[in-house]
This record gives structure tokens, sequence and C-alpha cells, in this order.
């Protein structure tokens, strides 16, 4: 999906059309219409010309794209809804014309419906929040003078975030052992041989849930994958080597977590994980605006991410009750749909509520201010296990796509959308004043 947004969004012609959107004051509004102003001005040259040649491009592009997800969608949403193929063409024709929204969300938000299409201009799109919003709010440190030591590193390393949370005492998960260019460059034991236990294995600066790894270890047969594949001690740690050259990436061997018991029946086996979205207020605190949890689906998956195949319900900030699920298949098809159990244990999701709640909100609220407090806004990935709450990794560009989908509404002018136009607000008149 990613290359596929990128297509499209090349062609979309936000700036332009953003650009000429009436203030009505709503934090969304403000977003998409900052977007188009100061995106270009803090663009280079050639990234001008890339969006220059996207508008021309765009009459080229709409067509086959929205030919291709109506064709992977469109009998669907007919038996489902009544709506008809053309009448789904034209809706899509539209909303990219009236509020660049590519045709693949569409599908992904369900447009198709009337009373959430007309609240499509609500929607944080990925091509503003990555490309722009947070990259913009990170080097401004959200209109706040910029320290000198910057903590972003931390998020993308997978091995120093949880260096940097012990630093902090915040309960994370723990690197065994990291491996770069084919050579072990740390590990807490013996560097010849990994640990007794079972094992889960990530590429150091890996997205997605690519790459992703579990070895349980077996005793003396050594460690199997999902796959079935056994290897030796010595055989992994030479498998681990050879990864991060063909990956081109460092990995990190962590221990293998398991959920608490009480959410046990929420996952094939692989550990499922909490988003908690955390977001610095008017009052310069971390806030936490939305909550999603992440299950892995399938006897092959061994991750919960949402774009490699699992599923994910809402969670209610005040209460840690979970609503019904949906899955990632996005535009490509109609997938599994919106389930209240698991699709491979019966687990009931909708109206189960999570153990240690207020922990893990508040978890997430003290990692942000305490460690990482030169971001604006972080999605976290925590683990509930049966002593706590565990941070998993942070992530400095969260996907709002999960966060919409699974809310089942846009977060434009919601709490999350408030809190960003605040400090893109506060960014761009410290810049000015400034001279940044």
């Amino acid at each position: 999906m990613a290359r596929a947004e990128d297509i499209v969004k090349a062609g979309s012609g936000a700036l332009l059309v953003w650009g000429l959107l009436p203030d009505d004051a709503s934090p969304a509004t403000f977003i998409h219409r900052s977007f188009s102003r100061e995106g270009w001005r803090e663009s280079g040259w050639r990234a001008r010309l890339e969006q220059c040649m996207g508008v021309l491009a765009w009459p080229l592009v709409m067509p086959a794209v929205v030919a291709v997800f109506t064709w992977y969608n469109g009998g669907w949403v007919k038996r489902t809804t009544g709506k008809g193929i053309v009448h789904q063409m034209a809706e899509q024709f539209s909303l990219a014309a009236a509020h660049s929204l590519p045709p693949p969300w569409y599908y992904i938000f369900e447009l198709y419906d009337d009373a959430k299409r007309r609240r499509a201009g609500e929607y944080l799109q990925r091509f503003e929040t990555k490309r722009f919003l947070y990259p913009f709010l990170r080097k401004y440190n959200g209109g706040l003078p910029v320290p000198a030591e910057r903590s972003t590193a931390h998020l993308s390393d997978k091995a120093t975030f949880a260096d940097r949370c012990q630093a902090y005492g915040l309960p994370a998960v723990p690197a065994i052992m990291v491996l770069e260019h084919g050579c072990i460059v740390r590990s807490q034991g013996d560097a010849a041989t990994p640990p007794p236990i079972d094992l889960f294995v990530k590429l150091q600066r890996g997205t997605g849930g690519r790459g992703a790894q579990r070895w349980e270890y077996r005793g003396a047969d050594g460690y199997r994958d999902h796959t079935g594949t056994v290897l030796s001690p010595a055989a992994l740690i030479e498998h681990l080597k050879a990864l991060t050259v063909t990956a081109g990436k460092g990995c990190v061997v962590l221990p293998r977590l398991v959920n608490h018991p009480d959410i046990a029946d929420l996952s094939n086996g692989a550990l499922a994980t909490v988003r908690a979205v955390t977001c610095r207020n008017e009052r310069g605190e971390c806030e936490v605006t939305n909550a999603s949890f992440r299950m892995a689906q399938g006897r092959a998956s061994i991750v919960d991410n949402f774009h490699a195949g699992g599923i994910v319900a809402k969670v209610d900030l005040h209460s840690g009750e979970l609503g019904p699920a949906t899955d990632g298949a996005m535009a490509l098809g109609p997938g599994r749909g919106w389930c209240d159990h698991h699709p491979d244990t019966g687990g009931r999701i909708a109206g189960r509520t999570l153990p240690y709640w207020q922990e893990t909100l508040d978890l997430a609220r003290r990692a942000h201010a305490l460690a990482f407090a030169d971001h604006v806004v972080i999605g976290w990935d925590i683990a509930i296990l049966s002593d706590g709450p565990r941070l998993i990794e942070g992530n400095k560009g969260p996907d709002l796509d999960l966060v919409q989908k699974s809310h089942r509404e846009p977060v434009g002018n919601a709490r999350l959308g408030e809190l960003l136009a605040f400090n893109l607000r506060r960014t761009i008149a410290a810049r000015s004043a400034r001279g940044w």
C-alpha cells in the first residue's frame, strides 16, 4: 500500500487544493492549509518540482487508480450497500477533487457510507502527517526551544531505545544482542551463544514488522522458528549475521514476551500490543489522545502490525474496553471486515477490558515526558504482561490510518487534531518571530 499511496499522492494536487480551502477555524482545515503553505516553504527545489509534476499528472493517474481499487472492492460494496459501481467511482473522483483524498482511502475509511463521507475533510492523511507535519514539528520542537541533545535517534533505533528507557527508569524490553554488518556489536552474555530462552528478532531500524523472526528454544535441539526451521545456537548466530548483510540493516535480539493471561486468547500466539498516541498539550503535558489494541491473526503471522495482516480494535481511554476489531486488508479487497471475536481463537474482543489499563496510560505519558520530551507526538507500542505494561518501542511518526480506521471516525477535529493544530500554530509563530 505504501507504493500505491506514493503514486496517488504524487498526483493528488493537495498543495493546490488545500491552499484554496476557506478558513473555517477548524483544526483539520488549519492543518490542511498549513500543509499547503508551509509544506511548500519547507520543500527543496526537487520536492517542489515533484509536486508540480504531480499536479500535472493527476488527470492521467486518477482514472487508472480509481479503476484498480474499484475492481478490488466495488463488487463487495455494491452487494453490501446497494451502491452501484459507477456511483462509487464518481464519489472517488469527487473526494479527490474536493479533499485530495486518494481513492484507496475511500474504501479504507468506508466513505461509501454517506454519513462518513460528509466528514471526509476531517481525515488526516499519511502524506501530510508523515511527509510534513511530523518532521516540521520535530524540526522546530513544536515552537519551544530546541534542546542541544535530541532523542529522535533513540526512537528510530530499537537497541538504544531500550537503553534510554532504562536510564529513565522506564520498563522496556532489553536488547539481548545487537548485530550489524555481519558482526555481533553488543551482547549481554557470551557473544558466541544466544541465551537458552525463546527469542524475538527485529531489524534495528525496521518498520511494519518487516524482517521479524521468532525462535523458540527447544533445549538440545536448538531453536525453531515459526516455519519449522531448526538451528543450533551457533547456526542461529551465523543466520543472524547473514541477515544483517542481506537486509542491509542491523538486527536486535530480544526475549520473546507473552501477554497477560487475561488477554492470551486475543492473539494467535504472537505478542499483542497497545498503540497509544501521546501529544504535547496546551499545558505542556503529554496527553494520551487515542489508543488501539493490535492483534496478530493467521497461523503464519508472528507480528501484530496492522499493515502486516493484523487486526486492530479501538480502546476506550477511560475504561480500557475494546470495541470490535478490523483487519489491515486496507483497500486491496474487503478482507475480514469487523469482528467481535478473534478469528483464530474465538476469544471475545468487543466489550473486553484490558488489564493494567491505567498503568498502561501512565507509562505512555511518563515515557514521553521523561525520556522523549523533545517530541510533540509519539505513538507507543506497549505490551501488557502478567506483571504490568512494558514498552516495546516508540514511533516518531505514528500511523493515523490505524487510529482512524479502528475508531471509525477522523481525528482532524478530535482531540488529537486539536493538539496537532495547537502545536503547529505555535511552531509557525515561533519560526516567524525567531527568524528560523
